[in-house]
Order: C-alpha cells, then sequence, then structure tokens
C-alpha cells in the first residue's frame, strides 16, 4: 500500500497523542521524524541518550526516533494494519528512549 506522507505523519501524530500523560510527560529533548528510509525491514530508530542515563544532559542535541515511512508500506496491506504497526513501533523505539533493550522489548511483545 502507498500512503501520502503527510497522511502518514499525521498518524505518527495522533499515535503520539494517545500515549499515556505518564510517558509523554517524560518525553524531553527527543524529536520524532518520518523519513522515506533505505531499508524494507528498519521500521524505526532510536538515537540518543536513554532517560534514564542521561547525566549533566545539558546543551545536547535531542535523542532521535526516526519512523521510516517506506517500510510501512510494504508490509501493511490496510490503513487499519499500518496505524496499528505504527503505535507498536512507536511504543518499541520509546521503550528504548526509557532504557529497554531489544531482548526487554520482545520480551514485553515490543
Amino acid at each position: 500500500m502507498e500512503i501520502d506522507k503527510r497522511e502518514f505523519e499525521e498518524i505518527v501524530y495522533q499515535k503520539l497523542k494517545k500515549l499515556p500523560e505518564v510517558f509523554r510527560s517524560k518525553l524531553e529533548n527527543i524529536e520524532f521524524f518520518v523519513e522515506d528510509g533505505s531499508s524494507d525491514r528498519l521500521l524505526g530508530l532510536y538515537h540518543g541518550v536513554p532517560y534514564g542515563k542521561r547525566t549533566n544532559y545539558n546543551l545536547v542535541m535531542p535523542d532521535k526516533i526516526i519512523i521510516y515511512k517506506k517500510a510501512f508500506e510494504k508490509i501493511c496491506a490496510t490503513k487499519k494494519e499500518l496505524e496499528k504497526k505504527v503505535e507498536q513501533v512507536l511504543l518499541h523505539e520509546i521503550g528504548h528512549y526509557f532504557g529497554f533493550s531489544e531482548e526487554q522489548l520482545r520480551k514485553l511483545k515490543y
């Protein structure tokens, strides 16, 4: 399936707005991006210093969570499926922001 980039960005934005306040209030110095992506397999990527490991975290560039649109287009057949997958990937990457390892997130089914 193909989706307009602005529509995809709106889906990402709406999923972020629906995060519980307990999580949203802790998202500090982090930015979210939608990019086309060069890999069919990589849906999202967190780049930064996990929240619990930040010390003297002043005057640094924001952490990033990148969501790769084209990868979603390749694996999702419907908009509903895409929306659900976006939510899962956002939670997974935000899990990395909070310091969870890949293994821990897999055990939690994220």
